[in-house]
């Protein structure tokens, strides 16, 4: 091979070339050490070469490959020879690239508040020149350094920039990194099921790719999560998997953490001596590679198992030893480091604003003094013009009744143009009032609208993820449009045993109040399933009647009356296909070769008066036909005005339309349902949130 690419003429692509077969040699072959012999080859090509550029590009892939094989000093030798020549040639993008590189190599060696540092300074470069990859590098990394200093909302903050920015770009990979570390957030602030909600979505992603240092990094984190709940068997065998991965990729870091969580999850299972064996193997390789993230949890682990064993001695020792680690790595003064840095970049950022203000201040002044020396002349010009007249008028007495004419015209000459000069000099303070305001006026908009967007995306975050839904359903689709950026509408899903639970909502109001309802709602139902262990559609819809009116209410009588939920609940039996629902307000459809069965609700409202306090709601039971599709909707999509007459949709129209479509699969029906609301909506406005369910089964 070496041959091969030496007989390539273009130096450049002989480069490039070197370092695709290091790519290879590493990731496919698993085979360092004929990586490394490759990037030299190309790193002694590029110097004799002699363009900043490619020794830059070569520098940082040495970098990151010592990186990956825990060579961390190396690592930083390589980055910072990277980094001075991209300065050097000030090449902006290849400067925040090796700032993000170099950030990780000190996030490595728990050397946050240097990470933060070289973080930062990528992040505003990049923010500068409008880079977007590397501000979503950037902010995962910091991210990450929030999340182990126990700053959970600014790391969660962070990441969801970085995986907004990697939706933006369709990059997979930065996606499966920003899910991860979002459910390691959750994992460290002790939500389990968000956690284990996002290690999922990452790992998907992740096979996808085929991507094995990631898949086995999803499964560290899941395998944690299953530790921390008490399902230690489950977690070895995610553990045991993990650790295959990784010994198969050669990374240090990672063996070394799955030694450890090996050995966490055998001192759960008794089995200790086992456990110490592991864990020893994990400390080994932590030393080397100077992990104090790894020794302080391996030394806590040691001190666990000594303790079981009634050798309070040495339990006491490696704890003692375990706390000194964890003090080094979230010691005070670094977190406050880390702050100061965030706070330096932010001063610098309202700085550079204040800056180009100040630019155009100094533009305006420029245009005020022109103005002013055009004004002097003019006056010097009417002065010139006095004398002239006074001496036409010593000269010319016998026209002494002209002059005094000519300087009473003078006077009020004046006089007009001092009144104008004085409108004008209004005119301009109000002027910047009106200017100043609406700066205040739009500063607050944007504010307020990037909450409610912040918002929108943790109400997505909670609704069912529509790729689980079709792993579940033989074929579904959801056509869901908020009026508003966030909805009142919502739709939720779990499951019991052998039984699907599905139920669609329609919350009273739209856009903020309806969103906070819809949460209310959501939290009910898992109440009512999964903690009172309701599994028949009229008592949980009982629950949530009483639940709401109890939450509703202002004082020990008053009931807030205006605040209410139509809902449509469906319970599926996987294996016999029999289907019981209830409803408050939304009926349910069942459409099997062109007919329509519909199955009509309680015509009331939850939690909206006295008199349906302990309310009895109707149970409806079918045995589902085979293909048979089910459709729940909200009234925004029938009460939408539009069409030629200006009129409403209406339930017929709806009918026609899921009969019509009813032969298509799940992708087209979506297509109509959206096609045919909008082409009926037109210009008019959206006049609800709206919400459309179709599952096959």
């Amino acid at each position: 091979m070496f041959l091969k690419i030496q007989n390539v003429p273009d130096t450049t692509s002989k480069i490039e070339l070197y370092i695709k077969m290091a790519s290879y040699s590493y990731q496919k072959e698993k085979n360092s050490k004929e990586a490394e012999k490759f990037l030299f080859e190309a790193k002694k090509l590029a110097d004799n070469y002699g363009k900043p550029l490619l020794i830059i590009k070569v520098s940082n892939e040495i970098g990151v490959l010592y990186r990956n094989l825990s060579r961390y000093s190396d690592a930083l030798l390589m980055h910072k020879e990277a980094y001075r020549l991209a300065e050097m040639v000030d090449n902006k993008n290849q400067i925040t690239l090796t700032l993000n590189n170099i950030g990780v190599v000190y996030r490595r060696l728990d050397d946050n508040s240097r990470a933060a540092e070289y973080h930062l300074k990528a992040l505003k470069i990049a923010e500068e020149i409008r880079d977007t990859f590397s501000i979503s590098v950037s902010e995962n990394s910091l991210g990450n350094i929030y999340s182990y200093s126990s700053k959970f909302n600014e790391a969660l903050l962070h990441f969801s920039n970085a995986l907004r920015l990697s939706m933006l770009q369709k990059n997979l990979l930065g996606q499966t990194m920003n899910l991860n570390n979002i459910g390691e957030v959750y994992e460290f602030s002790g939500n389990y099921e968000k956690a284990k909600e996002y290690y999922f979505k990452s790992l998907g992603i992740n096979k996808q790719l085929n991507n094995e240092k990631g898949i086995a990094i999803c499964l560290n984190g899941i395998g944690k999560v299953l530790l921390y709940t008490d399902f230690p068997k489950t977690a070895y065998k995610y553990f045991s998997e993990a650790a295959t991965i990784n010994k198969k990729i050669g990374d240090k870091k990672f063996i070394a953490e799955s030694y450890i969580n090996l050995g966490r999850s055998l001192v759960m299972l008794k089995r200790f001596d086992e456990a110490k064996q592991c864990i020893e193997q994990g400390m080994r390789i932590a030393h080397e590679i100077k992990s104090k993230t790894h020794l302080q949890l391996a030394y806590e682990t040691f001190s666990t198992i000594y303790s079981e064993k009634n050798n309070f001695k040495l339990s006491l020792q490696n704890y003692k030893t375990s706390t000194l680690y964890k003090d080094s790595i979230l010691n005070e003064k670094n977190a406050n480091h880390i702050a100061t840095i965030q706070a330096i970049f932010e001063t610098e950022k309202i700085e550079k604003e204040n800056q180009i203000l100040k630019q155009k201040q100094e533009i305006n002044d420029k245009e005020y003094k022109r103005q002013k020396y055009f004004n002097y002349s003019l006056i010097l010009g009417l002065f010139l013009s006095m004398i002239l007249i006074v001496v036409v008028y010593l000269a010319l007495i016998s026209k002494r009744r002209a002059n005094k004419l000519l300087s009473e015209q003078k006077d009020e000459i004046e006089f007009q143009k001092e009144k104008i000069e004085q409108q004008r000099k209004n005119i301009e303070l109000k002027n910047r009032n009106l200017e100043e305001a609406y700066l205040i006026i739009e500063n607050y908009i944007g504010k307020i609208t990037d909450s409610i967007k912040y918002a929108e995306q943790i109400q997505k975050s909670i609704l069912p993820d529509i790729d689980v839904l079709k792993c579940i359903f033989k074929e579904t689709f959801i056509f869901y449009k908020p009026k508003d950026i966030v909805s009142g509408d919502f739709y939720w899903y779990t499951e019991r045993e052998d039984k699907i639970f599905i139920a669609l909502a329609d919350c009273t109001g739209h856009g903020v109040p309806g969103a906070f309802m819809s949460i209310i709602g959501m939290d009910l139902l898992n109440q009512a399933v999964k903690q009172q262990g309701c599994e028949e559609t009229d008592k949980i819809l009982s629950f949530l009647n009483n639940e709401l009116r109890e939450k509703l209410r202002k004082g020990k009588e008053e009931l807030i009356l205006k605040d209410s939920m139509d809902i449509a609940l469906c319970i599926i039996n996987k294996k016999t296909r029999e289907l019981t629902y209830s409803g408050a307000l939304i009926p349910l459809f069942i459409v099997n070769d062109g007919v329509v069965l519909e199955i009509k609700p309680d015509y009331a409202s939850l939690g909206t008066s006295n008199r349906l306090f302990n309310k009895e709601f109707r149970v409806h039971k079918f045995t589902l036909k085979p293909n048979s599709w089910l459709y729940l909707s909200t009234d925004g999509y029938i009460d939408q005005f539009g069409g030629e007459n200006h009129k409403k949709f209406m339930r017929t129209r709806f009918l026609e339309t899921l009969v019509k479509m009813n032969y298509l699969n799940a992708d087209a029906q979506l297509d109509e349902t959206e096609k045919q609301f909008e082409q009926w909506r037109g210009r008019n406005e959206q006049i609800d949130d709206v919400l459309v369910w179709g599952i096959n089964i």
